[in-house]
């Protein structure tokens, strides 16, 4: 049953990929002065959150960034060790099988009870790897030390610095097919001086725009655990954390959006289907991270919107109704913004019209009184021919 399982979660991950760019860049680098990860964090779900865990039952301390309904994307703990993953194509982990599986998502277990690659080698070496089957992990401690991990495959960090995106270095040799990869390798062969805003710069630079944003960006300084967070691709804002002082607070979550005033997209639902001519309700709600009240503004995807509406309290549901008048697929479109002019990004819904029944009639009998102008009359003058 568990292999079953783990057949149908492959081959829908194979189809989100195949049909999608879900992107992440992972980097990291050490220099005579300071050793550095950072990570975009590329997705299409713009509700992430940054959490803080103290250390405690002989646990260490830690960070992790990300979405809540999967694993956390990255994190680092109070040793200096530091993880991302990014998704990637299926390969099949064959050396590992024979071993039992982990209890729970093996870098949580790392995070915990590691300080070094070193350490974390030695924990993964004890299960079976198959959660790696789509998936990649870059993992680098305070010493300078850095590897991604493939499944059966270790690349162990040969340069000063490290890459990792979303295709396999095993299976792919020169020149490699991801833009993101080659900018960040070219940005680091041409220094070998590293710096916070030299990694931010980098996130800036391969950061993603379109249906899989970068929702977040991380730079970390594994020496003096400090952390440098950015949302939604804007880096002239950034939020700097002490992981020593974050943990003394206790257990702590933030949404990224919050805090850096950042309203999420509307949500939209309703009907993905409907008839032309038909008029049909759609909700639309968004959570203004001051509880300030918001408008909406609508774009129906045929050439109409609702222009600036509102204004509603946060989190409220809004219901408009629409009604299209030809057969299609339109894209509905939401965006709120707050009493002091701050705007969100776009919420999207895609719905499709067919052609309603009556349309069907009427079209027929326009046709045939188009071909037959004299026939019928009494029909003709009923319907208005």
């Amino acid at each position: 049953m568990r292999k079953i399982l783990q057949l149908i979660i492959v081959a829908i991950l194979l189809i989100v990929l195949q049909t999608s760019t879900l992107a992440c860049t992972i980097f990291s680098a050490d220099d005579e002065i300071s050793t550095l990860a950072g990570n975009n964090g590329d997705y299409s779900d713009p509700d992430t959150f940054i959490v803080f865990y103290p250390a405690e039952n002989g646990k260490h301390g830690r960070m992790y960034a990300g979405w809540k309904q999967f694993w956390w994307q990255t994190g680092m703990n109070d040793q200096g060790l530091f993880f991302a993953s990014a998704s990637t194509s299926f390969l099949e982990v064959q050396n590992s099988t024979q071993k039992p599986h982990p209890p729970r998502y093996l870098m949580y277990i790392c995070m915990e009870e590691c300080s070094t690659v070193e350490d974390v080698l030695e924990v993964f070496d004890q299960y079976n790897l198959d959660f790696l089957e789509t998936m990649q992990l870059m993992i680098s401690d305070a010493t300078g030390a850095s590897v991604i991990i493939e499944g059966d495959p270790l690349h162990i960090k040969q340069d000063y610095y490290q890459v990792v995106t979303n295709f396999r270095l095993l299976q792919i040799d020169p020149p490699y097919p991801c833009w993101r990869y080659n900018t960040a390798v070219a940005m680091f062969e041409n220094t070998t001086t590293i710096s916070p805003e030299f990694f931010t710069t980098i996130c800036d630079t391969t950061h993603q725009e379109g249906d899989f944003p970068t929702q977040f960006s991380t730079v970390c300084n594994l020496q003096q655990q400090i952390i440098y967070l950015y949302g939604q691709h804007n880096y002239n804002q950034v939020k700097v954390f002490n992981l020593t002082e974050e943990l003394q607070s206790g257990y702590h979550i933030y949404s990224i959006p919050a805090l850096f005033n950042i309203s999420l997209p509307p949500t939209i639902t309703g009907p993905a289907k409907g008839k032309v001519g038909v008029e049909i309700e759609y909700n639309f709600t968004s959570t203004d991270p001051d509880g300030d009240e918001v408008y909406y503004f609508i774009d129906w995807g045929d050439t109409t919107n609702s222009s600036w509406i509102g204004s509603y309290s946060s989190a409220d549901i809004v219901t408009k109704s629409h009604t299209w008048s030809k057969k299609g697929t339109y894209t509905i479109k939401a965006k709120a913004k707050d009493i002091y002019g701050a705007e969100s990004d776009w919420g999207t819904l895609s719905v499709t019209m067919p052609c309603s029944n009556e349309i069907l009639f009427l079209s027929f009998w326009e046709m045939l009184f188009e071909r037959f102008p004299h026939v019928f009359p009494i029909l003709r003058y009923l319907m208005g021919y």
